[in-house]
């Protein structure tokens, strides 16, 4: 990214300074939005190129690792820009290797969950890779032998320049990202077991999947040729999610999502201090808070759609961090968000406390609370 910026930065300016009146209009976000798509193409060359990715272990011979990318998407409409995502397939013998939508479809069996995990915001394209191997990593470390094909999410979220600049671009982001990955969705077997599991801005990603894939509109666009409209329910797990706090009632941006799903687990952190500024987000400085840190006051949903949400407060397991490592290192956590994701039954009580808190976690929110 260093290396664009060094060669548009010249041109840039020397426009400026001749033709002031000519581009006084133009977007400074539209710019970094054409020198963040430049670098995510220039960081994500040699992925493409197949160039084998180091882990610090294989995974389980009976699962699937796949890396979906919507970063390269280009000019046009939604609908038009979903033939530029790109596929990857993790191989034991020679890592990842470039592949299709073909290829992943037809790699599905219907007794198979396919989880599908979104990473939050600031995560580079070989970022991408390494977070969702470690989410699954966590996932598989205690559970039973049963195999699942496990779907990385890539969107463009590689930080560019200035605090504000970036989440606000990002938001932005979240839409197309969200078009794209119910478009995938949709393309799957309707009697494959899917779940979602999305942190930050990637839970806004899978909310307004779901939200289209429910019937929803997201900035003027709908799943208007639908493959499957009908398809078993799936489930979703949240992570500090970075969108409004009502956005899943009737009526709000993604009032649809929960049509789709038969359960929906918000990890939400009341003390997280990226999520207390999330009203920053909008220019004018409003007060809107984040699901991820207030939660959603059940008795504004109906019946049916408040009895899918189950609600824990990670504050005493990650602190102040919004980070998904402190996420992935509680085993607490995991234990929860697991039945979510691999459709097992042993799902907690909502309002269940654990009763001792692991070393791990309690060193981890001790850590967290000093900074």
């Amino acid at each position: 990214m260093n290396v664009v910026a060094v060669i548009l930065t010249p041109r840039l300016t020397a426009m400026h300074s001749n033709h002031r009146s000519r581009y006084r209009r133009v977007s400074v976000g539209l710019i970094a939005n054409l020198v963040a798509v430049l670098a995510i193409q220039i960081s994500c060359a040699a992925l493409r190129a197949g160039e084998p990715t180091a882990f610090d272990a294989l995974p389980r011979p009976q699962d699937q690792l796949w890396l979906v990318s919507s970063r390269s998407l280009g000019c046009g409409n939604l609908p038009q820009r979903v033939a530029n995502i790109q596929y990857w397939r993790y191989e034991r013998e020679h890592s990842w290797l470039q592949a299709s939508l073909d290829d992943l479809l037809a790699a599905g069996e219907e007794n198979v969950v396919t989880t599908i995990f979104v990473h939050g915001n600031r995560i580079s394209c070989e970022e991408a890779f390494t977070r969702g191997w470690a989410a699954y990593r966590a996932i598989v470390r205690c559970t039973d032998e049963r195999p699942i094909r496990f779907v990385i999410w890539s969107w463009p979220s590689e930080a560019v320049h200035g605090p504000l600049n970036d989440v606000r671009l990002k938001a932005c982001r979240t839409d197309p990202a969200a078009f794209c990955l119910a478009w995938f969705v949709d393309r799957l077997s309707p009697k494959v077991p899917v779940s979602f599991w999305g942190h930050s801005f990637g839970a806004r990603v899978v909310s307004g999947a779901l939200h289209l894939l429910g019937g929803g509109a997201i900035d003027g666009s709908r799943l208007d040729e639908r493959l499957h409209p009908d398809r078993q329910p799936m489930q979703a797990v949240l992570l500090g999610a970075a969108m409004d706090k009502d956005w899943l009632l009737t009526g709000r941006c993604h009032g649809h999502a929960l049509s789709q799903v038969a359960s929906l687990l918000l990890v939400n952190n009341g003390c997280d201090a990226l999520l207390k500024r999330y009203h920053l987000i909008y220019a004018d400085h409003g007060h809107e808070q984040a699901l991820g840190y207030t939660g959603i006051n059940t008795a504004w949903l109906p019946a049916t759609d408040a009895a899918k949400i189950s609600q824990i407060d990670a504050c005493c397991q990650v602190g102040k961090q919004h980070t998904l490592d402190v996420y992935l290192a509680s085993s607490y956590l995991l234990a929860r968000i697991r039945p979510y994701l691999l459709f097992t039954t042993s799902k907690t009580p909502p309002d269940s406390q654990p009763e001792l808190a692991s070393k791990r976690d309690v060193e981890v929110a001790a850590n967290t609370r000093s900074e």
